[in-house]
Formats: structure tokens, sequence, C-alpha cells
């Protein structure tokens, strides 16, 4: 039996030239070359007893059809490789193999099985000898991570694999590396610039001089789609510093590498441009670059995974159909949510304790940090699953885990008010969607801005916000509703879109000590219909046992 198990200090026996090129097809997304040239190899190899190159031969064929979107395929490669791995006591192949299975699970978007399969790598990276081993699991991970819409964590993914690459002092490998880092960094930044512009800073920092190795190690590479990569991060990396026009110039010169570009790549060019083509006001060239998305959208019909939902609405909204394109982003923010949810209720708990254990085991400096590092991400997770994403807010979950916590050890009064955005749904539609995102980024910013840090605010669905004031008399209490009503109101809203205004309707009741939170929404949410049904822009409260206020 073929060694090079975790304490094998021997480098690994060498790979058939046929494999290696396997393996390059396979990196150039030529998928249904790089299985036509693995294929024979893994019976081959498996009847001979050469079980490093069965596995390596099988998790080409796993990557290939993964990539594929042929799931079936992929798992069962996964799993050949798996037992192949095991054959070889090879710990760096056996983590590879649960990779793959978990990226098959993100891809559809099975978040319990994937995390599972997560674990399981984790696990073995700290029996990894190589920077080229862990180096290879980090950036799986990324990839997985990001699959999953765990955009925080493949960011530290990502940096991980970037610093063991760069150990290699290969090239092609460290240029691979550091362009799925900056990728995924530029959408943790894009995702950051309005809830956290100091998290944004900070990745804008850190991804600067990184650009400039960038294009030193693709000019090294020299390859069509490594200039393409570059590109795709110059304009991403130029959407983040609102530089409008150099990010259309490098969406422009992609799109023009289109027979060297895969077809989910090719589409999200295309799109790309076409929102920034959208920000300068050049409505018809966006509409086409909505066209050309459109002609070479991977998935054109029914989509059912959240990426799929997410590029088919923006493609929608390019060429103008905003209400099928606000139906299918409301969907793939739905399958988002579940996938991150499942994932991070089945394994949350279960991830902490192995990165516990992983540094007790890991001698390695490098590997150290990097543990903490993710450690640190497992709070983040904790703290995703409590967060609205767009305004940064507690979402609804967070607010009813908190509840109980907010009556203090006093039993403190407290006040809930229900707030909701009037014709919300003009908003979107006379403005676009874009805007309706902003609209409740700055409600929520203008509102918890009049809150005192005791008091709370969270995003409770659509544009219905929740507010709890704690500590407050009935009239105290009544004049933080009605400030929260004319801040939004005295805003000068022209600044987002000509003509816009914006108003909230609030319902608030005081809540009793004990009273449960359901019972407590539902008071205050017939109040909020009342403040509706009397023309909108208004506080209707019942802070008082038997007193109802108006504005």
């Amino acid at each position: 039996m073929p060694t090079g198990g975790a304490g094998d200090t021997r480098p690994a026996p060498a790979l058939p030239a046929a494999l290696l090129e396997a393996r390059r097809l396979n990196a150039a997304a030529r998928f249904d070359a790089a299985k036509a040239m693995a294929a024979p190899l893994f019976p081959a190899a498996r009847d001979a007893g050469d079980w490093c190159v069965a596995a390596e031969a099988a998790l080409v064929m796993a990557r290939a059809s993964g990539n594929q979107r042929d799931s079936v395929d992929a798992l069962r490669w996964s799993h050949e490789a798996m037992q192949a791995a095991s054959a070889a006591a090879r710990p760096d192949l056996v983590c590879a193999s649960w990779i793959e299975a978990a990226r098959v699970h993100a891809r559809d978007e099975d978040g319990a099985p994937a995390q599972r399969a997560i674990d399981e790598a984790l696990a073995l990276v700290p029996e990894l000898t190589s920077a080229e081993a862990v180096e290879t699991a980090y950036g799986g991970l990324t990839a997985v991570y990001s699959e999953l819409g765990l955009t925080s964590l493949a960011v530290a993914c990502g940096r991980h694999a970037l610093e063991h690459a760069e150990l290699s002092r290969d090239v092609a490998r460290v240029c691979m590396a550091r362009t799925n880092f900056l990728i995924i960094a530029c959408v943790a930044c894009e995702q950051a610039l309005e809830p956290d512009p100091p998290l944004a800073q900070r990745l804008l920092a850190e991804m600067r001089p990184q650009l400039e190795q960038l294009r030193a190690e693709v000019q090294q590479v020299g390859t069509p789609l490594s200039d393409a990569r570059l590109l795709r991060v110059m304009g991403s990396l130029a959407l983040c510093e609102e530089r409008w026009a150099d990010a259309a110039e490098a969406f422009d010169r992609l799109t023009r590498l289109a027979e060297h570009l895969p077809p989910p790549l090719l589409c999200s060019a295309w799109i790309e441009l076409g929102q920034v083509q959208a920000r300068l006001g050049q409505t018809e060239a966006a509409r086409h670059s909505g066209l050309q998305a459109q002609a070479c959208n991977p998935v054109p019909e029914a989509p059912r995974r959240w990426v799929d939902l997410r590029r088919l609405a923006l493609i929608k909204n390019l060429i103008g159909q905003s209400q099928e394109a606000f139906a299918l982003l409301r969907r793939s923010q739905d399958r988002r949510h579940h996938i991150v949810m499942s994932a991070l209720e089945s394994r949350a708990a279960t991830l902490s304790a192995r990165l516990d254990e992983q540094s007790l085991r890991v001698e390695n400096e490098g590997l150290r940090r990097s543990n903490a590092s993710l450690r640190a991400s497992v709070a983040d997770i904790e703290r995703l699953a409590e967060t609205d994403p767009l305004t940064g807010l507690l979402n609804r979950r967070g607010l009813d885990k908190a509840w109980a916590g907010l009556a203090g050890p006093w039993g403190q009064h407290r006040v809930l008010g229900l707030v909701d955005v009037d014709h919300f749904k003009q908003v979107n539609d006379g403005h676009s969607h874009v805007v309706g995102d902003a609209v409740l980024r700055q409600v929520a910013r203008l509102m918890n801005h009049e809150l005192r840090g005791s008091d709370r605010m969270a995003r409770y669905g659509g544009e219905e916000f929740a507010a709890v004031v704690l500590g407050a008399d009935a009239a105290a209490a009544a004049q933080v509703f009605e400030r929260l009503r004319r801040v939004v109101e005295a805003h000068d809203w022209t600044r987002l879109a000509p003509g816009l205004a914006v108003t909230v309707s609030i319902g608030a009741v005081r809540v009793p000590r004990g009273e449960p939170f359901e019972a407590a929404v539902a008071r205050a949410d017939r109040l909020l219909y009342q403040a509706k049904a009397g023309g909108r822009n208004r506080v209707v409260a019942d802070v008082e046992a038997g007193k109802e206020g108006t504005p």
C-alpha cells in the first residue's frame, strides 16, 4: 500500500503526465477534456493498487463534474476519491475529497450536509504537513463558503489560502489564490459599504496593494483566463471605490474575452457592465448588456439555486422587467436565508469545538493564526444569523432572542413600536429596487441614531421595523416615537431620487413584564393598522393601560 500519511516526511509520489494534464485542463475550465483524460486513469490505478493516482484521478473527475453541475457524478467521484485516499493513508487527499463533497452539497443548497463535510475537512487540517496541502484545503473552503453565502468565512479562508500559496513560490498557484481572495473580498466589501463602512475601508486598504501584486503575477502566467480574472478583480474593486468609468472599462474589456470565459463568468461580466452603465445614465447600453447577459445565462429557465435566481433577477432588472426582477430577488433572498440557517443551526457549535481541538494539535505558528481567525469567524456566524444584512440592524430572530433581556434586572418599562415605511411599493415601482434598498438603509440609520444606547431597533421584515424603548414613562415614550416619525419625514430624500419623499407610520404599545413577544407585536400591529387607516405618517400609541394616543 502506498505511503504518504501525516507522519511521512517523504514527498508524495510523482503523478503521471496524463493526470497532470487533466488537472491543468480542469483549471482552464475545459471540463470535458479533463474528464476524458482522467477517466481511464482511475480504474487502471485502482486495479494496480496505486491508490494515490486513483485518488487524484477521482478528484479531477469530481471537480469537473461539480463545475458542470452534475451533482450525482460529483458526489460519486468524491466518495471514490475518499476511499482511495484512505487506502493510500493520504490525509491531504481525504481532506480534498470532503471539500469536494461539501462543494456539491453547497451548490445543491443542502446546508446541513455541506457543513458536516466542512467539519470533516477541518478536522484533517492539522494533519497536513505541506503548505500546498493547506492552501488547497483553505482554497476549497473559500469556494464552499462562497456558495453557501457565508462571505466573511469565505474571506477568512481565502486569506489563509493565499498566505500558504505564497510559501510555494509557484507563480501560477499564487496568482490563482490571490485572484480568488480578491474576488471574494470585493464581494464582502460591497456588502459592507452601507452597514459597516469601517470594515469596507479595511478591506479596501488590504486589497489595493494586492491588486498591484496580481498584475505582476498575471503578466508572468500569461493565459487568457488569468487576464480575464484580473479584469474581473479590477472592475469589482473599482465598483467598491465608486470609480464607475474605470469599472465600466474593465467589465467591457472582460466581455471582449468571451471565447475564453466560462458561461457564468461571461454572464456576470455583462451584468456588472450593465449595472455600471445604468448608474452612468446609459439606459440603452445597460439594456443591451442585459440582453447579452440573458443570451449567455447558464441557467436561463426555472432557476432554483439562490445564486441563479439572483443572476436572473439582475438580468430582468436591466432589461426593464422590474416586477419579475423583484419576485426573483425575493426568492433568492429566501433561498439564501434558508441555506445559511440550515448550515449555521446544524453545525456552528461543532465547528467551534473542532477549532478548539485543532488549535491544541497544530504546532505551526502560521496555522495557529489561521485557527484564531476561524474561531473569530464562528462568532461572525452567530452574529450573521441575528443580523439583517441590508441595514445591519437586528433581524426578527435577533430581536426575538433579545426580548427577555430587554426588560432589565429591575423590570424596566418597555414600549414596543412597529414602524412601517409608507407606500414603499411605490418607491420600488417608481424608482427601482436599488433606491428602495437605499431608502430602507437610510430609514434604519436615521431612526437608530435617535434612540439611546439601551434601546433596540430591528428590521422586522420587508419595509417594517421594530423599536424597543426602555425605562421611559408614557409621555417620554410617545415623544420618542414622534421623534422617529419626524426625522424620517424631514430628511432630504431627493438626494436618492428626484421627487422622492418618505414617511413612516408607527403603532406603539407599553409592554407589561411577562407579556410574550408575539402578544406585544400583535397589539402594536393593530395600532399600526390604525395609523395607516388614519392617513399614514402618524403615530398611534397605547403606552398607558386603557389610554390611546394619537399624533
